[in-house]
């Protein structure tokens, strides 16, 4: 018989603290560049020993299961984190476990759990709005190389190698991340494509964490029609079949017994395969699937050709090296470009350009000479071990995207400089005595970091956080751990992402708020 194991009030508060301490203790350690390597083990499986935050965070499991909820709270925070920003996640749980801490103690002496969530939420507002009003936007190829390093965990071997793949990429560029055959980790950069469409369906997704389809040689079916006809696809699903290398389908749409039969055979049998939805409307996605077509060697199977979808055999499918495919992007490399026919289109569309006396058609007619003309940059990591490499893969994979979002957002003083100063150079209206409480616990939150980073490097936190507490006027200036100085953190490359930051926080004091606001929790023991 089914029994439910009921807890309230503070004895559930003080079960999702205690999980949420021991996930902080095992992921702060970690944090900054002297924290500590932890391992990782489950039995049957090598041991694997990293720095990286949010791999700790993913394999805690905790024998208590009240404490266990709020590791998974926390986790599903420091997942998002990394998803949005691709970095920040041991900051997010440091920060969310500060929140708890101090928010539970109001609780327990009878503030209002809705109204120090309402305090936090303010704070928070106004914290995020103090680092945009700080950030600094990031542009050199050093300033890339910096945000990169910091976000590696202080590889500066991964930093350079970033900067070096955005500079030949350019700023809004391709860049790719696949393993290496060999020990070294390089650089290459190839002729590629990328447009803004993603897959149809996630059933389709290759690489869980990162929630992409990657596929090496594969082929490229590319058509202006909608597709639902399983009878019909037949005869280009065997050739493919025969041939032995992935299909990749980008057509209007897809869908109805079509989509499903893919989606079958791709979880049930293995094919590899994929669907993706292509962009725009009207004239721009035609000149988007036209591009695409030469850049892959394709024959565009429109509804205005004499090439039926029954008659395609292999000559009219293209074919590209590498293939990564995200949820609203694209992004093809060294595909089997036939480069006479490229160059046709290219000075087809300069000649257009001087014709033209819309600066928008003109603009257009540009955009498209940029896109068939752009670099792809395939950073190749490499190592000793698998297990080295999958470590550094992800590694990399961070620091790209730590990168991407200095670009978007600018970058602010690292190693928790900004959010320390942020929170002692804001003023907050709160409309309750217990919402001053809770913006109270948010802002003390704020100190957290700094605070883990100075204890992993066993240093006394005390001197150097009062010393910038109290030093508002040098925004820039923070406590460098390496060097063991007071620095402007700006010049000296040891920066974050304003986006990391901002992202570690929102998530910290959501992930928080929905513990601090739980008064029951129902633990059903052996049902479903």
């Amino acid at each position: 018989m089914n029994k439910d194991h009921i807890l309230f009030g503070n004895d559930i508060r003080h079960k999702l603290l205690s999980g949420a301490n021991k996930l902080a203790d095992a992921v702060a350690s970690t944090l900054g560049p002297r924290g500590q390597n932890v391992i990782l083990y489950k039995r049957g499986a090598d041991p694997v020993i990293t720095k990286d935050g949010v791999s700790v965070a993913r394999i805690v499991e905790l024998e208590d299961d009240y404490e266990q909820a709020a590791v998974e709270v926390l986790r599903q925070a420091a997942l998002q984190t990394e998803k949005t920003s691709g970095d920040g996640t041991t900051t997010s749980t440091v920060l969310a476990r500060a929140i708890l801490t101090s928010a539970n103690k109001h609780i327990a002496a009878g503030a209002s759990s809705t109204e120090i969530k309402r305090g936090i939420d303010l704070a928070v507002d106004a914290v995020c709005d103090k680092i945009d009003e700080i950030s600094q936007p990031v542009s050199s190829e050093e300033e890339i190389k910096h945000v990169a390093s910091v976000s590696a965990n202080g590889d500066e071997t991964i930093g350079t190698l970033i900067a070096e793949a955005v500079d030949a990429a350019g700023k809004d560029g391709a860049i790719t991340i696949e393993e290496s055959r060999s020990l070294k980790t390089s650089l290459d950069v190839v002729e590629g494509f990328r447009f803004e469409g993603g897959y149809v369906s996630s059933q389709f997704v290759t690489d869980e964490r990162r929630g992409t389809i990657e596929y090496r040689d594969a082929l490229m079916l590319i058509t202006d029609e909608s597709l639902d006809n399983v009878e019909e696809m037949l005869p280009i699903l065997e050739v493919a079949a025969r041939d032995g290398r992935p299909l990749i389908i980008v057509a209007e749409e897809i869908e109805g017994q079509l989509l499903a039969a893919l989606i079958m055979n791709r979880m049930r049998n293995g094919m590899k395969i994929a669907a993706v939805k292509a962009p725009r409307y009207g004239e721009e996605r035609r000149w988007l699937l036209e591009d695409l077509a030469i850049v892959t060697g394709a024959t565009l199977i429109s509804k205005d050709s004499s090439i039926r979808l029954k008659n395609v055999k292999l000559k009219h499918l293209g074919s590209v090296k590498k293939i990564e495919i995200g949820k609203a992007r694209t992004t093809l490399a060294d595909g089997d470009v036939d480069h006479e026919r490229l160059e046709t289109k290219i000075e087809s569309l300069k000649s257009l350009i001087e014709q033209v006396e819309d600066l928008r058609e003109a603009q257009a007619y540009q955009d498209r000479i940029t896109r068939l003309s752009s670099a792809v940059s395939i950073i190749k990591v490499g190592g000793a071990t698998e297990i080295e490499v999958t470590e550094k893969k992800h590694r990399v994979e961070d620091a790209l995207e730590a990168v991407r979002s200095a670009q978007e957002d600018g970058v602010v003083p690292g190693g928790g400089t900004a959010l320390l100063k942020a929170a002692r150079n804001i003023s907050i209206d709160p409309g309750s005595e217990d919402q001053l409480r809770g913006a109270q616990a948010l802002l003390e939150a704020c100190f957290a970091p700094i605070t883990q980073i100075l204890k992993n490097a066993e240093l006394s936190s005390d001197i150097v956080v009062n010393s910038l507490s109290y030093d508002d006027h040098e925004i820039n200036v923070g406590f460098n751990v390496r060097t063991e100085k007071f620095e402007d953190l700006i010049e000296t490359g040891v920066i974050d992402p304003a986006k990391t930051v901002k992202c570690a926080l929102q998530n910290a004091a959501s992930a928080a708020g929905t513990l601090l606001t739980t008064n029951c929790a129902v633990l059903r023991k052996g049902g479903e």
